[in-house]
């Protein structure tokens, strides 16, 4: 499907990059290693909208979900680790693309120790101007 493939080929390995590359803290994406801070990213469900059928015309609305884990490091507040990891991703996505962009701070976690931030991305893919041509519009009512 188009939203997935944009997601692995595109926007994953982009904001895994952009990420390492801009942040000071560097992150692990790779949740079974229990190293900190780390970064975990999903797709949320998928709801397609067909426009015009004679056309090929579709729309696709998505949801990425991304959570942020810090533990306290060297002295340096997870709170603060956490804000900076959370602000470097809020960037790639302004930079990047036309989504809207809703940060949660300071998530209850069970573990105390663990301080996590969610930020959640949502658009509404465009296909009608083809496949090479595809445009993401923010969209603010995404229901998951």
């Amino acid at each position: 499907m188009i939203v997935e493939e944009l997601f692995e080929n595109t926007i994953l390995p982009g904001l895994k990059e952009y990420v390492k590359e801009h942040s000071i803290y560097s992150p692990v994406f790779d949740k079974t290693e229990e190293l900190y801070p780390q970064v975990s990213i999903k797709l949320l469900p998928i709801f397609n909208q067909y426009n015009n059928l004679s056309y090929k015309e579709e729309t696709y609305i998505f949801g990425i979900s991304v959570n942020v884990y810090t533990k306290e490091n060297n002295g340096i507040s997870k709170s603060s680790i956490c804000n900076k990891i959370t602000s470097t991703i809020v960037d790639y996505f302004k930079t990047n693309f036309r989504m809207t962009i809703r940060i949660e701070l300071d998530i209850k976690n069970e573990n105390s120790e663990i301080y996590q931030n969610n930020v959640k991305v949502t658009g509404k893919l465009d296909t009608r101007y083809g496949i090479d041509h595809l445009v993401i519009y923010p969209y603010e009512d995404y229901e998951e």
